[in-house]
């Protein structure tokens, strides 16, 4: 959750992460660009949520 208690989390099948925001009750998607990123763990910190791109070595990160 990120400081707005937005819920994120990483569909590895859609190859993107996603955010739910309880207060308007929708999503955002956030497709990755790289072919087969495979995010499989996510972590943030205040104001960031990184996610490691296991098929292709690298990170990627949302600035809330």
């Amino acid at each position: 959750m990120d400081e707005r208690d937005r819920v994120l989390v990483s569909d590895f099948g859609a190859n993107a992460l996603v955010m739910f925001d309880p207060t308007t009750e929708k999503f955002t998607d956030y497709l990755l660009h790289t072919p087969n990123g495979n995010v499989r763990q996510i972590l943030g910190k205040l104001g960031e949520v990184w996610g490691a791109e296991s098929g292709a070595d690298k990170l990627v990160v949302i600035r809330t």
